[in-house]
């Protein structure tokens, strides 16, 4: 996390928000899945550092756009809506993680997590509001 904020804390202004929230989706996909591949220590150290940096970018892209877009009278509301969405469906998460890896171990599903990440990423593409996003 510290590598990514590291990289987008260096520009002084986002450009192409959409494709980049999109794209670092995808590669945050691409980190998790190498970490349920036969890699090694150096591997997965490098995939977690990809993955880590890519959630971060992705992160720091989120809220500048949405401190950009949403009006001042609303961002608490906004903000407080998108937080309680993320934060109530963690233990779900938590909970289908569990019983996944139980059931297929934790490469099978870092691999099909990723994949599908990978996949949810790439569609945003697909709409042109996300390219149009600077």
């Amino acid at each position: 996390y510290i590598f990514g904020g590291l990289i987008l804390g260096r520009a002084s202004r986002i450009r192409r928000r959409g494709p980049l929230f999109y794209g670092t989706l995808t590669v945050a996909g691409l980190g998790m899945f190498a970490l349920g591949l036969p890699i090694g220590v150096a591997g997965l150290l490098f995939a977690a550092l990809l993955n880590g940096a890519a959630l971060e970018i992705g992160s720091q892209v989120w809220t500048n756009t949405l401190q950009e877009l949403v009006p001042n009278e609303l961002l608490g509301r906004v903000s407080s809506v998108d937080v309680l969405g993320s934060t109530a469906l963690m233990p779900v998460g938590f909970a289908l993680t569990g019983w996944s890896t139980a059931a297929w171990g934790g490469a099978t599903v870092c691999i099909l997590g990723g994949a599908l990440t990978m996949v949810v990423g790439l569609l945003g593409f697909l709409h042109p509001a996300v390219r149009g996003l600077n």
